[in-house]
């Protein structure tokens, strides 16, 4: 594995034509991306059935089920940059598998609390902050990882490789959520969610890496601040974020209002899966992408894209006529995400890489959860349509706004 400078930006230019699959042909990186998959989509099945267990348990109360995506996306918020610290201290692979263990537990506490019949609101959102814990403790591991994997010029294809262990796992989770909820129930649709993580647990157990050196030159405390003060330090991490913030909060208005605008349990399922499906098309064209626009243009691209989609999603009639504008907005979320993503890993060292990637997850995560409450309460107000409309409006805005930031090179990268 080549050498990475401790503090350059990577070149845009920098990029090969390479195959998108070429990360795969190293057995490092693949057991690492077949554990992505199985542990993104027990994520995703157990997002999906809490959404419709919501549902069943408030009568489809549209504040009340977007509360579940902020019980996920809080947890996260708070802990990401804790966590990732952990992680760029310790070893990761260890990490990532105290990270899965954690998860057990909170499954075999929400399977054990629904069989017995004593399911609540409270507690579905109780246990469900629950397994954001371990959210918190995942993501920024996995994403720090990669660089570690593959060389600096396969990391586009890395992260979208990884993007799309993430959007395979939205159409597969989805999917196998939906159908189970009509054929057998939800506790049985929690058990089999065990059984992902579990797998997921093994394949890292079982990997054979030496893992990164345990490095620690201070207090944890000060290794929290001193992430925090290279992300603020940084021109080019703090312009990425500066365009996506806005972007994160109107794209969680899908994420909060799907499972109300969705009529069946099997819709539900299928529109996750054409979001997901979207995803991995836009996966598949990212490294083509990448060799035409830099990640300026891409994340432009990306979120124009997504904010004329949302603004499609009213003009659907039924949840049929939603599959096609799902699919499309999945193309420009993973674009927007993936462009985003590939910027900031570029920007960072790799002894601030988890810190880096946990800044950015607390952030991301932060607008998710603050938005889908608050998107819940304008459809509460006025109407579902009129929510969509109003986070259409505001990413639009945001777009327009940031455009003209000035983008930083090479040479603005610190140190």
């Amino acid at each position: 594995m080549s050498a990475r400078p401790e503090s350059a930006v990577w070149p845009e230019g920098q990029r090969t034509a390479a195959s998108f699959y070429e990360p795969l042909r190293q057995p490092l990186f693949r057991w690492f991306w077949v554990a992505a998959v199985f542990s993104m989509i027990a994520l995703w099945v157990h997002d999906v059935a809490n959404a419709w267990f919501m549902r069943d348990l408030t009568n489809a109360d549209p504040f009340l089920v977007s509360l579940i995506q902020a019980a996920t996306s809080l947890p996260v918020v708070f802990l990401s940059l804790p966590m990732g610290t952990v992680s760029d201290l310790w070893d990761r692979r260890h990490f990532l598998v105290a990270a899965q263990t954690w998860m057990l537990v909170m499954l075999v506490a929400l399977w054990l609390v629904t069989v017995s019949g004593l399911m609540t609101p409270t507690l579905l959102i109780v246990l469900t902050a629950g397994l954001g814990i371990g959210k918190a403790m995942l993501l920024p591991g996995l994403s720090a990882l990669i660089p570690q994997l593959i060389s600096r010029e396969q990391l586009h294809l890395g992260v979208g490789l990884h993007g799309m262990a993430n959007n395979s796992a939205r159409i597969i989770g989805p999917a196998l959520a939906g159908g189970m909820l009509m054929v057998v129930g939800v506790a049985t649709v929690y058990a089999f969610n065990l059984l992902l993580v579990l797998i997921s647990m093994l394949l890292l157990l079982t990997w054979r890496w030496r893992g990164n050196p345990s490095r620690r030159e201070r207090g944890f405390v000060s290794e929290v601040g001193a992430g925090v003060a290279y992300c603020a330090g940084d021109r080019r991490y703090r312009t990425i974020l500066a365009r996506v913030i806005l972007f994160f909060v109107a794209a969680s208005s899908v994420h909060a209002l799907l499972p109300v605008l969705v009529q069946q349990a099997g819709s539900f399922g299928m529109s996750w899966g054409m979001y997901g499906l979207g995803a991995v098309a836009g996966a598949v064209v990212f490294p083509l992408l990448s060799r035409i626009f830099k990640t300026h243009g891409q994340i432009t691209f990306g979120i124009l894209g997504h904010a004329v989609f949302l603004g499609c999603l009213v003009l659907a009639p039924n949840d049929l006529a939603r599959m096609p504008v799902l699919l499309m907005l999945g193309v420009f979320w993973f674009q927007s995400m993936c462009a985003t993503q590939v910027g900031l890993q570029t920007a960072l060292p790799d002894a601030m890489r988890a810190r880096g990637m946990g800044v950015f997850t607390m952030i991301a995560m932060a607008c998710f959860g603050l938005g889908a409450p608050l998107w819940g309460a304008v459809a509460k107000a006025t109407s579902p349509d009129q929510a969509i409309l109003t986070a259409t409006t505001l990413s639009l805005a945001a777009l327009a706004l940031t455009y003209r930031l000035r983008w930083p090179t090479a040479a603005d990268a610190p140190g």
